[in-house]
């Protein structure tokens, strides 16, 4: 099943989508803090406007070091951390900074959202602090002379979707994730070749910093070899999840 949050008119709705069902089931309010409860009104998928399936109540950590088929790094990894404001959905467009050099290298991941307050969760634990696991694209500047946390935490600089597929039946630690940009695959890599696996980056992050109800943690995934321009489609996809397309555009500042 995935969690899903869209738009119908003008008000964001929660809504459940069975696998194989282009039929949304509108929800009362938000699963992450209630129970989940179906209001009633039907929706055609097709029909509704995907949105980022989560607002991080206080942040979003992107493993972006721990990169398929590279070798383990530190015993603690460098990690970035983005505000709420850099979180958009599916189809938002990127706004690359103009002080950020006019290019954005990206990083497409798999994510985990949390669903309870936890702190230094051991691996074998993560499966009942999270939601469910979803698509992180965490963007970087491309300039040369700003910091690391400048150049990753933009507004817009962590796209996250289609939606959060919860259940048992996902392994995180056997899917494809792949990267085109405008229409060429650029990159592709299997979570199976992660230095650390799904639940031990996890397990890494929470003992960096506690995390909260509806934080997003990308894990590990993918870089792409080449930046990133105003006027590039990148479309991500990961096997089990699904895919989402963001445009690149120049900021107006």
């Amino acid at each position: 099943m995935k969690i899903v949050r869209f738009r119908i008119d003008a008000n964001p709705i929660y809504g459940a989508l069975e696998d194989g069902s282009e039929q949304l089931v509108a929800l009362k309010g938000d699963p992450l803090f209630q129970k989940a409860e179906p209001s009633g009104q039907l929706y055609n998928l097709e029909e509704a406007r995907l949105l980022s399936p989560v607002i991080p109540r206080s942040k979003a950590v992107s493993c972006c070091a721990n990169l398929a088929g590279k070798a383990a790094g530190a015993e603690w990894p460098p990690v970035a951390i983005k505000p709420n404001t850099a979180v958009i959905g599916p189809d938002d467009p990127i706004a690359i900074p103009t002080w950020g050099g006019g290019t954005a290298r990206a990083f497409v991941g798999l994510a985990a959202v949390a669903k309870t307050i936890c702190k230094n969760v051991a691996p074998e634990q993560v499966g009942s602090v999270i939601a469910g696991w979803t698509i992180g694209v965490d963007f970087a500047s491309g300039g040369e002379d700003i910091s690391f946390s400048q150049a990753r935490a933009w507004d817009t600089s962590a796209a996250i979707g289609p939606w959060i597929v919860v259940g048992p039946g996902f392994n995180p630690d056997n899917v494809t994730i792949s990267a085109s940009v405008s229409g060429q695959e650029v990159a592709s890599a299997s979570s199976a070749d992660f230095p650390l696996n799904a639940a031990e980056a996890f397990a890494k992050v929470s003992a960096m910093m506690t995390l909260l109800p509806g934080d997003v943690v990308i894990v590990g995934g993918i870089e792409l070899p080449q930046p990133l321009r105003a006027g590039e489609r990148l479309e991500s996809a990961i096997t089990g999840v699904g895919q989402m397309e963001n445009m690149l555009v120049s900021a107006n500042r």
